[in-house]
């Protein structure tokens, strides 16, 4: 459960997803290049953060072994530890590229991780947050989803050498995928149209925040609730900010 009863003076709480921070990007490659812009944005929110949300897609891919880890993200994992060494929560909330993390995330630099939205309370306002990729997927996606989900594909998984996961998933999935999807392509957002017609008619809601989508935008569901992409930074560099009494999307 996450609740934040108010917040410090001059503290916000911030919100970022779908990084999607490719694999060796540590090295000295063009690769680097949106991780040295992530880390210099975390620089940029540390001093006035009181916590820190990452919903999902932070990772183009990640598969935890027993004994090893994606190589590259060092120094992203670096500065999520600064953030808990300071005593700023960071709550990761996985998305479809990095589901099958574990725990590791969490013993080493340690994030919180949640699997599902989740219905938080900060300073009176009640938040719905989470990745997106789960609420009102199409019916291809639904099974996908099924299938990504499943623990017995996740240990056959293991089963294979490192390197051929990653270089099958770099090859097939990373690299041949063209990133022009549904939101490029004028989509209804799905997510949206669940929040406005199943949740809150039923269970109240100031604001809904995810990701998945790609597209940043801040819409009203009624004259009370509002609902907000976080966008990407693949494209957009944005992300949101709440100060205690209302949200923002901001582009770094």
């Amino acid at each position: 459960m996450i609740q934040i009863t108010q917040l410090q003076k001059g503290k916000k709480v911030f919100f970022i997803s779908d990084l999607h921070l490719p694999l060796q990007m540590s090295s000295k490659t063009s690769n680097s290049c949106r991780e040295d812009k992530v880390i210099a944005w975390l620089n940029y929110i540390q001093p006035q953060a009181e916590a820190l949300f990452l919903l999902g897609d932070i990772f183009d891919f990640w598969f935890e072994y027993k004994y090893l880890i994606p190589k590259g993200a060092l120094r992203f994992q670096a500065k999520l530890l600064s953030f808990c060494e300071e005593k700023i929560p960071v709550y990761f909330f996985l998305g479809n590229h990095d589901y099958w993390a574990k725990d590791y995330l969490m013993h080493v630099s340690g994030v919180q991780i949640f699997r599902a939205p989740l219905s938080v309370c900060m300073c009176n306002k009640r938040f719905l947050i989470g990745h997106g990729d789960t609420i009102n997927p199409t019916r291809s996606y639904s099974l996908l989803l099924k299938l990504y989900h499943n623990a017995l594909l996740q240990h056959l998984a293991k089963l294979l050498p490192a390197d051929w996961l990653y270089g099958m998933v770099d090859y097939y999935c990373l690299k041949k995928n063209n990133r022009k999807k549904a939101w490029d392509l004028g989509q209804e957002d799905r997510i949206l149209h669940y929040c406005k017609t199943e949740i809150e008619p039923s269970m109240h809601h100031d604001f809904y925040i995810f990701g998945h989508m790609h597209t940043p935008c801040i819409k009203a569901i009624n004259h009370t609730s509002y609902y907000c992409n976080l966008g990407d930074w693949i494209t957009h560099y944005t992300y949101g900010c709440f100060d205690g009494l209302a949200f923002s999307l901001l582009k770094f």
